[in-house]
C-alpha cells in the first residue's frame, strides 16, 4: 500500500466510507475521533494527507486543528482536506464563511457531500498526494519566501522632495 493518511472523522459511518474509498486507491488511513488524538499521532509520525470533519463535536475545532497543522514543522506542508458529509441546515448556511476561512488558514481542499461519493472523493484527493503536487507546493512556498525577502522600494514623487 501507498501513503499513510490521517483522518479525523467523528462519525463511524463517514469513517467507514472514507476508509473503503481509500482502500480502492491503495491508500491506508489512520482514523481518529478526537482532535487531541490526531495531534498526538501527528507529533510522532508523518503522513501524506490530513482529512478532517468540518464540524468537530468531540473537543477542539477544525480551525484550531488546521492552524496547528500548518504551524507544526512536521505537518506544515501536508495537504489538508476538510470534509462535510450530510451537512445540517446550519452547516450549509455557514459553509461559505467556513470554506473561506479554511482556505485562508491553509486548507488545500474543502469537500461537501449530501451523499458521499467515493469516486469523486478519490479523484479529488489523489492529486494532493502525488509527488508532482508536493513539488509544486514546495516551489510556491519558496517563491513566496523569496518575495518576502525583497526590500520594499518606496517610490516618491519629485514634487514631494521640493
Amino acid at each position: 500500500m501507498k501513503s499513510q493518511i490521517l483522518a479525523l472523522l467523528e462519525l463511524d459511518e463517514t469513517s467507514e466510507l472514507v476508509i473503503e474509498s481509500l482502500k480502492r486507491i491503495d491508500r491506508r488511513a489512520t482514523v481518529c475521533k478526537k482532535f487531541t488524538e490526531a495531534i498526538e499521532i501527528l507529533e510522532k509520525s508523518s503522513c501524506a494527507l490530513i482529512i478532517s470533519d468540518v464540524h468537530l463535536e468531540n473537543g477542539g475545532n477544525v480551525f484550531d486543528f488546521l492552524r496547528w497543522a500548518k504551524a507544526n514543522p512536521l505537518t506544515k506542508d501536508t495537504p489538508f482536506v476538510l470534509l462535510s458529509c450530510r451537512p445540517t441546515k446550519m452547516a450549509k448556511y455557514v459553509e461559505d464563511g467556513v470554506r473561506t476561512t479554511a482556505r485562508l488558514l491553509g486548507a488545500d481542499l474543502f469537500l461537501t457531500y449530501e451523499q458521499f461519493d467515493p469516486v469523486s472523493f478519490c479523484l479529488q484527493i489523489e492529486p494532493l498526494i502525488s509527488a508532482k503536487y508536493q513539488s509544486l507546493k514546495l516551489a510556491a512556498r519558496t517563491l513566496h519566501q523569496k518575495d518576502k525577502q525583497k526590500p520594499n522600494l518606496k517610490i516618491t514623487d519629485s514634487k514631494e522632495k521640493e
